[in-house]
């Protein structure tokens, strides 16, 4: 496993690290601020990897699950990251829906994979700000 993986491994169970990530990115920092994060935690990532990371986290749609991803959804991290003032903003899946590198869902957020009868994929808060489908 790589450091970034494993930085984002470490942040689904360290509370403390996912609220620092989340902060972070959420305010757009830079990679340096990322680099230096992991640096604190005990990771030796680059400036390069957190922009491949960034760049295959970017070529997904919100909530858009990479094949070897779907396997760890049941087991994936989740936390309440319901905010109304900023959950009420957006009329689809944005950053406080997914977290970090798509790492920490909100548990608000759900995403139904296509099926043999409808090949869309629906996204949905269940907190009602969002219902809407998107192509497969």
């Amino acid at each position: 496993m790589n450091q970034m993986q494993a930085l984002l491994e470490k942040a689904k169970n360290d509370k403390e690290l996912m609220a620092k990530l989340d902060a972070l990115g959420a305010s757009g920092a830079g990679a340096d601020k990322i680099v230096a994060l992991a640096a604190e935690y005990g990771f030796a990532i680059t400036e390069e990897d957190y922009r491949q990371a960034a760049e295959m986290a970017g070529t997904r749609k919100a909530g858009e699950l990479k094949e070897e991803d779907l396997d760890a959804v049941a087991g994936g991290a989740t936390q309440n990251r319901y905010d109304p003032e900023v959950c009420g903003k957006y009329t689809e899946a944005h950053y406080n829906c997914v977290g970090f590198f798509e790492s920490c869902w909100c548990d608000h957020y759900r995403v139904k994979l296509p099926n043999a009868s409808h090949s869309d994929k629906r996204h949905t808060c269940v907190m009602g700000f969002f219902d809407y489908y998107v192509k497969a």
